[in-house]
């Protein structure tokens, strides 16, 4: 009996010591993302993008012989249990980095954490420019930010014959995210003298915006833009614009919620010739994107878009930085040692170029760590026939854009 429980005892202490050498093995990446809840949608693009990275990376040697390893924790798209979660990953779960958040809300909150608590922290898609505008010197950004998210609108509207709105209306959800990049948009078209004849903030997961599209009607805007963090809101701004009889000449989008499936899915025809300008997916006529969105496919079965390439290409940011970091086994010392490490990284992703800077915004704001390559990462984008085609700038263009939108009486 004695030797049966000496026996056991040992067998305990052996396998416990195999997971602690298993986890010391591990380089572990934190990423707080809404697993369920409102916005789990998003957290399920991350996830498959993460996991196809690590797998990759994983099966070619990890890094310097190490697996990574990306630990989720479900924020529920919630601000404060997005704070809470970030401290469980820093302090319980050990990680050396963290990624993810999803809306910028949170991420604002998830670096808050991470500069206190001196955690190197890389986003992947929150957009808006405060993250990256707070001087956080442990905050990282490869996406562009909020204010620059109109760029390629405002490129579309300079260069396309034609294109200048005679007048504008702009209806935006009221979140660090919305009114970011509203306020780029207007201060771009004010620029050019362009009237802004509508100024409308609403609550996110609004569920009727018929008073706001009566008010815009009123107004007969040339073009209409739209920003919605939310899904939901970008579908029923649309829906509502529409089915009220709204005649601009273009319907705008700015936002994820104009980015994906459930958009097209939801509205039929109604989605058709909408614009959406908003960070890229990588150039679809690169081989390597090209590459890459295939090989996506293959293992989900949907093609990537802005928020997968963001993820997939943030797991290749920190893999590389990790394997450049001069870790010596010191939590404290290795998290110091990544942040110096991602100061110093130069290198091309399938989201494109990526080296971290200080530098000003489109609005002013003074960035620190945020890619300087961002204003090349803006995309004008198309519903056509159910599908989100790039349309400009040329070079990244799947198809010739559509416009003045025939769909609409005017």
């Amino acid at each position: 009996m004695c030797r049966k429980f000496l026996a056991a005892l040992v067998f305990m202490s052996v396998a416990l010591w195999g997971v602690g050498v298993g986890a010391q093995d591990t380089l572990k990446i934190g990423a707080p993302q809404p697993m369920t809840g409102p916005d789990a949608p998003f957290g399920d693009k991350f996830k498959k993008a993460y996991s196809l990275a690590v797998d990759e990376i994983n099966a070619n040697g990890g890094v310097n012989g190490k697996k990574i390893e990306v630990v989720i924790e479900d924020h529920q798209a919630k601000n404060p249990l997005a704070a809470t979660v970030t401290e469980k990953l820093i302090t319980q779960n050990k990680v050396l980095v963290l990624t993810g958040g999803r809306a910028s809300g949170q991420a604002v909150e998830i670096a808050s954490v991470a500069q206190r608590l001196k955690c190197p922290y890389v986003v992947d898609h929150p957009s808006a420019d405060i993250i990256t505008a707070k001087g956080f010197e442990w905050v990282f950004r490869d996406n562009p930010t909020g204010s620059i998210y109109p760029q390629a609108f405002n490129k579309f509207i300079s260069e396309a014959q034609g294109a200048m709105p005679k007048s504008a209306a702009v209806v935006y959800d009221n979140t660090v995210f919305g009114k970011s990049i509203a306020n780029s948009a207007m201060a771009f078209l004010k620029s050019k003298n362009v009237p802004i004849v509508n100024d409308e903030a609403y609550a996110v997961n609004t569920l009727d915006f018929k008073p706001v599209m009566t008010k815009v009607k009123a107004q007969n805007p040339d073009f209409l833009l739209m920003v919605a963090v939310s899904t939901t809101d970008a579908i029923l701004l649309t829906r509502h614009a529409k089915e009220m009889g709204l005649g601009p000449r273009a319907f705008v989008g700015f936002g994820g919620g104009f980015g994906v499936a459930d958009f097209a899915n939801e509205l039929g025809p109604l989605s058709e010739n909408v614009f959406s300008s908003a960070a890229w997916s990588g150039n679809p006529n690169d081989a390597t994107t090209k590459a890459f969105y295939e090989k996506f496919h293959k293992v989900y079965g949907i093609y990537p878009k802005e928020h997968e390439v963001e993820g997939y290409a943030v797991i290749y940011i920190i893999a590389d930085a990790l394997k450049r970091a001069n870790r010596t086994g010191d939590l404290a010392k290795d998290r110091e040692a990544i942040r110096e490490a991602l100061l110093k990284t130069d290198m091309t992703t399938v989201f494109g170029k990526v080296k971290f800077g200080d530098w000003a915004g489109p609005l002013g704001d003074k960035y620190t760590n945020q890619n300087i390559y961002s204003p090349e990462h803006s995309v004008l984008a198309q519903w056509r026939g159910g599908k989100l085609l790039n349309v400009h700038p040329k070079a990244n263009a799947e198809a010739e854009y559509v416009f003045p939108d025939p769909t609409v009486k005017r």
